[in-house]
């Protein structure tokens, strides 16, 4: 009988160290819960910079390595360097889990500065405008602090979905 109460009595143990353990990992899932609140995209694309990302823009896929996250823009690098505007972009994929909280220097750097670096190098680009705008192929003519000339043409920036070039103008 000694046998029986003494199972009985680990069973009624168990059971509420069980009950236990899962109001524990019910409390920690709440605190990952609020953590979790408190994070922004942004913290997590700087801390996605030096690890490879995909990007879905419109309806194609960017693969490469984050290279630079500057004021409404993510420089990915691979066969060629790609600035997208963070508003044009659907879905990010990495395996980083990392969030970054404090802004790198130069994250003031826009698309304004991404372009005037590549029209100082004369470097040709690639501009994918928003909205089946197509794209626009050439040098920079002038870049403004909201548009930019090229190949005879006006283009806001707030029109352009990406530019592709050969070099990172962050680099």
């Amino acid at each position: 009988m000694d046998d029986r109460i003494d199972a009985l009595l680990a069973d009624v143990e168990a059971t509420h160290a069980a009950g236990q353990a899962h109001a524990r990992r019910g409390e920690f899932s709440d605190e990952v819960a609020v953590h979790a609140a408190q994070r922004t995209l942004l913290e997590r694309m700087r801390g996605a910079l030096g690890q490879a990302v995909q990007l879905v823009v419109a309806d194609r896929e960017i693969s490469g390595t984050a290279v630079f996250l500057g004021d409404g823009i993510f420089v990915i690098a691979g066969v060629e360097t790609v600035v997208v505007a963070i508003d044009s972009i659907r879905e990010i994929r990495t395996r980083s889990r990392t969030h970054r909280y404090e802004p790198g220097s130069l994250e003031r750097l826009g698309m304004a500065s991404a372009l005037r670096r590549l029209a100082a190098d004369h470097e040709e680009i690639s501009l994918e405008l928003a909205g089946g705008g197509g794209t626009i192929r050439g040098r920079s003519d002038m870049v403004a602090s909201d548009y930019v000339e090229i190949s005879g043409r006006i283009i806001p920036h707030r029109a352009i979905v990406l530019v592709r070039a050969r070099v990172n103008p962050f680099a």
